[in-house]
């Protein structure tokens, strides 16, 4: 994907915090050192400059300087995003710049390594510089210029307390660098303060610096360090980090700590080891999607003790791998398919909190240990069952792990039967109660609503195949089943499931675009349908009411006559990752190009204007973002990739049914 101007995209394996990476080859908002939820937004001190003829290899060197001051920059960088590496062509001089995070499928510690490599092909001799960070005020840090394997400049802070988020230590360097520790970066200027370049010069830097440096007592500095070497054909320069705090909101320490000593530790692994990144190259708009959409993992916790979570938001809500609606539910398709062990615990972790068959929300904020049922306490949410039970159920399916389904089916019918008493009025559907009690909390739903009924009754589904995977009598949740389905039907107008009707002339018969979504779980889990004769119809009305309601994207709720549902925010808005759930449905059921021309839709708006910060919801009438930032469900976008390959298909031939779309970025 082209990189937009403006946009920075996330580098940063599982766990460790990420550098935001811009077009022009700068950087920011930097959540590496335990702050995902406070960046370091402008970063001073970062350059990549060609030193014999003094050209920055960057854009704009001196973005976050007061002072402005003539540099010399290339003639033209390009800049191409594709998750966890952005690829740079840069002419004038001509080089091949690439950043990335190692990632490896199937290999946890290889793809939670702290570090960004800057790849560097051309001829020169290149410096890179960074600003030491570590310890959240600067009294106390300390440049040290260290020579071994690799060779390079270390940061630390002796000042900083182990409660400090940025206590800990950074490392940049290469295989035979030279280094050079007293880069002063922030200097007073004709007017104001500007960012100092004069030491990214060879006549400065052959000049030498102490082996240690530090900011003096007293002293306002900000300092960093700069390495060095001849580049012909390719270098690799290292940024890598060890910030092994234990600040009050993330206690649990970091996976990279059970295998690395510090930061040169990380640098060296990674020479030796030459690590890089093992994803899918994309062919199509498709595969870059899926790609770049799981920029939401660099928004993750991986624990010492190995357990991962990613924010559903970092900014508002801080909640920990929330489920529901294709959050946590539609991002771990994606880690399933590269770490299955992972993510089945992490889905079984979930099972500890269920209190009376209840399902709670999240694992807490910013917390792995202080779940939140639902954000509106006084009712039971009528979604979060039947996806927990739908989870576990894909987790054995898709794993063949038999003991997984034996060690949690207990539990699992603990929430069945619980969902079955919420059904107050005999109709075979749990009731909502108009309180905000699911995933659409901010939405008044009463009796029985198609999105949570069709979930439930997938789940009876499941349940009843669990059963008999164990040897267990099915009978009860196969009579569950039956009612939902009658429940169900009373839903049918026909075209397709209206939105809920409480049974006493109360009705919004409106079509939602998660109606089906308890039948695309059914069918991407091999389970069958529950109303099989009516999938196709319904997938065809919302193609043709809700995708068509807006030009941006698919709206959640459209009216009988096409028109766009006003009676909620979230009604009146479009939600990316139940969309593309939506298109991978389509897929799996042979409607390949309105599954194709769905995700598009959705894929065109987010990649032209904010494909590393999807929104929660998208505004029908504008395209414009609002909600929650940074959002879980981003990464459900995997899911049209997940399908098409579950079929056996091509990615860029079902790529290429959507008229004006090709290539791999949005046209």
């Amino acid at each position: 994907m082209r990189l937009p101007p403006g946009v920075g995209a996330p580098v940063g394996g599982l766990g460790t915090g990420k550098i935001d990476f811009f077009a022009d080859l700068t950087i920011g908002n930097l959540t590496i050192a335990n702050n995902w939820s406070r960046p370091v937004a402008a970063l001073r001190g970062f350059h990549l400059v060609e030193l014999e003829s003094g050209v920055f290899l960057q854009g704009d060197p001196l973005r976050y300087s007061e002072y402005k001051y003539p540099v010399r920059t290339p003639r033209s960088i390009e800049a191409e995003a594709l998750y966890p590496e952005v690829r740079y062509t840069i002419r004038g001089p001509d080089f091949q710049v690439r950043v990335f995070s190692p990632f490896v499928p199937g290999d946890l510690v290889r793809s939670s390594v702290p570090a960004v490599v800057v790849e560097v092909r051309g001829k020169g001799v290149v410096a890179l510089s960074f600003q030491n960070i570590v310890g959240t005020r600067r009294w106390g840090r300390v440049n040290e210029g260290y020579d071994g394997y690799v060779s390079g400049v270390v940061f630390r802070n002796p000042k900083a307390s182990q409660a400090d988020p940025a206590y800990g230590e950074m490392f940049i360097g290469c295989r035979g660098c030279r280094w050079y520790t007293s880069y002063r970066i922030w200097v007073p200027a004709p007017e104001g303060m500007m960012e100092n370049t004069r030491d990214l010069s060879l006549d400065v830097l052959e000049r030498g610096s102490p082996s240690r440096y530090e900011i003096e007592r007293y002293a306002r500095e900000e300092i960093g360090g700069i390495v060095w070497a001849e580049v012909d054909g390719v270098k690799r320069f290292y940024i890598t980090w060890f910030f092994n705090g234990r600040p009050s909101h993330y206690p649990y320490g970091h996976y990279y700590e059970n295998w690395f000593n510090g930061a040169v530790d990380v640098a060296e692994f990674v020479e030796r080891e030459q690590l890089d990144v093992k994803l899918w190259e994309p062919r199509s708009w498709i595969e870059d999607m899926a790609r770049n959409e799981l920029y939401v993992l660099s928004y993750s916790w991986l624990t010492r003790d190995g357990r991962l979570a990613i924010y559903e938001d970092p900014q508002i809500t801080l909640l920990m791998n929330t489920i529901g609606s294709m959050t946590w539910d539609g991002a771990s398709f994606a880690l399933l398919d590269m770490f299955p062990e992972l993510v089945k615990r992490m889905d079984e972790y979930f099972g500890l909190f269920v209190r009376g068959g209840e399902v709670p929300h999240d694992y807490g904020e910013e917390s792995l240990d202080e779940p939140i049922y639902g954000s509106t306490v006084e009712v039971r949410w009528k979604d979060l069952g039947p996806t927990w039970i739908l989870m576990m159920y894909r987790d054995y399916a898709l794993t063949k792990d038999l003991d997984f389904l034996r060690r949690n089916f207990d539990r699992m019918a603990e929430v069945a039967r619980f969902l079955e008493s919420l059904d107050r009025d005999g109709d075979g559907l749990p009731d909502h109660e108009g309180r905000y009690d699911s995933s659409y909390d901010g939405t008044n739903i009463y009796g029985a609503a198609a999105y949570s009924g069709m979930l439930y009754a997938c789940a009876m589904k499941a349940m009843a195949e669990a059963a008999r995977a164990l040897g267990r009598d099915p009978g009860e949740f196969e009579a569950a089943l039956e009612r939902a389905r009658r429940g169900l039907s009373r839903l049918w107008n026909g075209r397709y499931y209206i939105a809920w009707d409480d049974g006493r002339g109360n009705r919004n018969d409106s079509c939602m675009n998660s109606q089906v979504l308890g039948e695309f779980w059914c069918e991407a889990l091999g389970l069958g349908n529950v109303l099989p004769e009516n999938v196709d119809r319904a997938l065809q009305s919302i193609y043709e009411l809700n995708y068509r309601a807006s030009r941006y994207c698919t709206v959640n709720s459209a009216r009988p006559d096409g028109s766009i549902d006003r009676t909620s925010d979230q009604m009146r808005s479009c939600w990316p990752r139940v969309n593309f759930a939506v298109a991978a449905h389509m897929i799996l059921r042979g409607r390949l190009r309105e599954g194709a021309e769905l995700a598009w839709k959705e894929w065109s708006t987010i990649s032209s204007r904010y494909p590393y910060d999807v929104p929660s919801k998208i505004d029908a009438d504008t395209g414009d973002r609002f909600g929650l930032p940074f959002y879980i469900g981003s990464a459900a976008a995997y899911l049209v990739l997940w399908a098409i390959r579950r079929r056996g298909l091509d990615a860029a031939q079902v790529a290429s049914m959507v008229e004006g779309a090709s290539g791999t970025r949005a046209a």
